[in-house]
């Protein structure tokens, strides 16, 4: 098959054309290789490549379909993996210079169920230093831009994953999320994004005890997100959070009439720009064209909400970075030396603190949410911010309000506060600048296909992706 457009083919059509030997994974490797040489130096998003190595791996991937053996759910389908994954053998850098040299002794959970489920890594994906940031820039690896918009950031952490499937330089790509990780870089650069439940992905420790933070996957469809999440989910021996029996998610979903959805567009406190609002509201009524009943849900929440999420990450980020701070602290980005020294000063009542402003947050959420089968709001207040933005020097105005510049842009922390809600992330339009913006759904807890359900709907009326004209410039 040969077509200039073979880059952006998703990952469950590039499957089923394996199977039908209408295709070859070398064939659709070779064109996502093409496609990331010729956009790699303008958007940057990879911290390495291993051209050669997946180049072998999808001749043997290849060969499988060909002889027509049992083949594994992601055989031979390119993989970004974002750089924070760590690799046996392969440099772990967390994007600090400082640890440039540094190896990892094991892969990552999630990452090696993708390598046993047949995906070829074919490049690593840039995050902000130790993936403390909603943008993507280091002394590392430099700035990773927005295809759509250069001048733009693709968001953070997961930013490379992001910037990488909105290029088509990848059909699939891992991501984390710990404050917004997945979503804020899926809305930012036009993706998808899925923030699992608490548990339902393994990870490491110590973070598989932290319930802000959750390893996920991203695509530029919905059914090739459900595809990848599945593939990552379920128990694993050495994580004790890991939820029991294993989810697996449907790629295709029934209609959502007659669903009752909440929708926040401002969750009680956040000042939102006006292009995102017309774009959730577009969104939303395509939900109610699909027969969908939306209302209007006042959450009662406050900006306690973000005072609890930035003491928590920072309080658990301060004691991670302190080693590092104490020895490298002049080989740091401002960004992660202000966030190391914000840790610092923070208290164990500050912990205790954002505890109990979770159990007021759910006070009021956990009783919509048995009213409505889901909440929708804006992923981010914004579009973007500037691709070399800095926290520490620069102010960020909303609708002329100056807000606060780490988090105050974004809407996605309340819901690893409330880390038991699924979220997924889905296109809703682009603002006056072509940036991407996105609409958050958002699940009961541990009620993942919902949130897939009622994000397929809002693809359905709307694909992105499918032609060129919706396409990144780039």
């Amino acid at each position: 098959m040969a077509t200039s457009n073979l880059h952006y083919m998703g990952a469950v059509e590039a499957l089923d054309l394996f199977k039908k030997k209408k295709l070859s994974p070398v064939e659709l490797l070779d064109a996502v290789i093409k496609r990331a040489d010729k956009v790699q130096p303008k958007i940057n998003s990879f911290s390495q490549t291993f051209y050669d190595e997946a180049r072998d791996a999808a001749k043997k991937a290849e060969a499988k379909f060909a002889r027509g053996a049992r083949t594994r759910p992601l055989e031979g389908l390119p993989l970004a993996v974002k750089d924070e994954e760590g690799i046996k053998g392969l440099p772990s850098s967390s994007g600090c210079i400082a640890f440039k040299d540094a190896i990892a002794d094991e892969t990552s959970y999630i990452v090696e169920r993708c390598f046993n489920a047949g995906a070829i890594m074919h490049a690593r994906t840039t995050t902000p230093e130790f993936s403390c940031a909603g943008f993507t820039h280091t002394k590392l690896w430099g700035v990773t831009r927005n295809p759509w918009n250069l001048d733009y950031t693709p968001g953070g952490s997961s930013g490379g994953t992001g910037a990488t499937l909105a290029a088509g330089a990848a059909p699939l790509g891992t991501g984390s999320d710990i404050g917004g990780s997945i979503r804020i870089p899926a809305s930012c650069s036009g993706v998808v994004g899925f923030k699992p439940p608490y548990g339902r992905n393994p990870q490491g420790h110590i973070f598989n005890l932290d319930f802000y933070c959750h390893p996920g996957p991203m695509a530029r469809s919905v059914a090739d997100c459900a595809l990848l999440q599945n593939v990552m989910a379920g128990p694993h021996p050495r994580d004790i959070a890991t939820l029991k029996p294993k989810m697996r998610l449907p790629l295709e979903y029934k209609p959502i009439k007659g669903m009752k959805i909440a929708l926040s567009m401002d969750l009680g406190y956040c000042e939102v720009d006006k292009d995102v609002q017309k774009n959730t509201k577009a969104a939303v009524q395509k939900l109610r064209d699909a027969g969908a009943i939306v209302e209007e849900v006042d959450l009662q929440w406050t900006w306690k909400t973000l005072t609890a999420a930035v003491n928590y990450l920072a309080h658990l980020f301060g004691g991670t970075l302190a080693e590092v701070m104490r020895s490298h602290r002049h080989e740091m980005t401002p960004y992660a030396e202000w966030f190391g020294d914000f840790g610092a000063r923070t208290t164990a009542m500050d912990y205790i603190e954002s505890l109990d402003v979770a159990g007021e947050m759910y006070d009021t959420l956990g009783p919509i949410m048995e009213k409505y089968d889901a909440l929708v709001c804006p992923t981010n207040a914004i579009s973007a911010v500037p691709a070399d933005f800095s926290p520490t020097t620069e102010t960020i105005k909303i609708n002329g309000k100056e807000v606060d510049p780490f988090l105050g842009w974004v809407m996605t922390y309340p819901f690893n506060i409330m880390s038991r809600c699924p979220v997924l992330s889905v296109p809703s339009g682009h603002d006056r600048k072509d940036v991407p913006t996105g609409l958050q759904i958002v699940g009961r807890t541990y009620d993942d296909p919902t949130v897939f359900q009622i994000g397929a709907a809002v693809e359905e009326a709307d694909p992105w992706y499918t032609k060129p004209s919706r396409r990144p410039k780039v």
